[in-house]
């Protein structure tokens, strides 16, 4: 008898086509810029880095410091600027002299640093060495010299002349300072006459005068066995040319920003207990 036929395998189910699933894209959550330290096999870690200092306003861009102009410094600290730290000097005698006052990314030269160099340190809380970036000596733009050797030359001269500056003294009251080749002398202004005189005192008695780091136009005349007195010059400028006049005259004016900066170390100076009471 025949062999039963056998059913034939049940059919395999149409496919069923699935839906594409759209892709979702990874976008990593911003995250805050942090300066990394650079290697350097024969230093180490660099802890600051790129370190600059350019003039900005005043005289040439990018050139020699000038007085009244504004110098800038710049530098890459590891863990970014609140990490750093910026000490301003001035350089006299091989020996670094610390800025008053200067400890920001910004400074402005004055009479004190006239001829000198300025040194900026920058430092990392973090940890390293200190580096520093030394200037050209500071100078004065050509309108500034010019007027400075015209004054030079008239009190120097065969017919030495004076030099007369408008100022105000420590409560505002009109104040006139008169440079003549060996005396400085504070008169109440619009008045002459000896009895209008406040000071009289000779270069060669060891006359200095003094400015406040603090303020642009303050500064402080300081005869030798007599009390200072506390005047304001009409500007930065002004005050500039009056000072470095006087201290052409006497040589023994020219390192009294020291002497401020080491009265304020050892107490509260004069200068800034003036300024705070004015």
């Amino acid at each position: 008898p025949a062999a039963p036929q056998r059913a034939p395998p049940p059919a395999a189910p149409p496919a069923v086509a699935l839906a594409a699933q759209p892709r979702v894209a990874y976008v990593p959550e911003a995250r805050r810029a942090v300066i990394e330290p650079e290697m350097s096999d024969d230093e180490g870690i660099e802890y600051v880095s790129g370190a600059a200092v350019r003039q900005v306003s005043g005289g040439h861009p990018g050139g020699a410091p000038v007085l009244g102009g504004t110098l800038q410094a710049s530098a890459e600290f590891v863990g970014g600027p609140s990490k750093g730290e910026v000490s301003w000097y001035r350089l006299r005698g091989g020996r670094e002299e610390p800025i008053s006052g200067a400890d920001g990314l910004s400074y402005t030269p004055t009479a004190d640093d006239f001829e000198l160099r300025l040194r900026v340190a920058f430092s990392s809380v973090v940890g390293g060495d200190p580096v520093t970036v030394d200037t050209q000596p500071v100078g004065a733009d050509a309108g500034f010299m010019a007027e400075l050797n015209k004054q030079l030359g008239s009190l120097l001269g065969k017919r030495s002349g004076e030099a007369s500056f408008s100022v105000r003294g420590g409560g505002g009251e009109g104040r006139v300072v008169v440079l003549s080749r060996d005396k400085l002398k504070v008169r109440k202004k619009g008045r002459v006459g000896s009895d209008q005189t406040l000071l009289k005192a000779e270069f060669s008695t060891g006359l200095s005068l003094a400015m406040d780091p603090f303020d642009d136009v303050r500064f402080e005349v300081l005869p030798e066995g007599s009390e200072p007195v506390d005047l304001s010059a009409d500007s930065r400028r002004g005050r500039d040319m009056l000072v470095l006049i006087a201290r052409r005259l006497s040589p023994a004016s020219g390192a009294t920003h020291a002497r401020a900066a080491a009265a304020e170390e050892e107490e509260p100076s004069r200068l800034t207990a003036n300024r705070l009471a004015g």
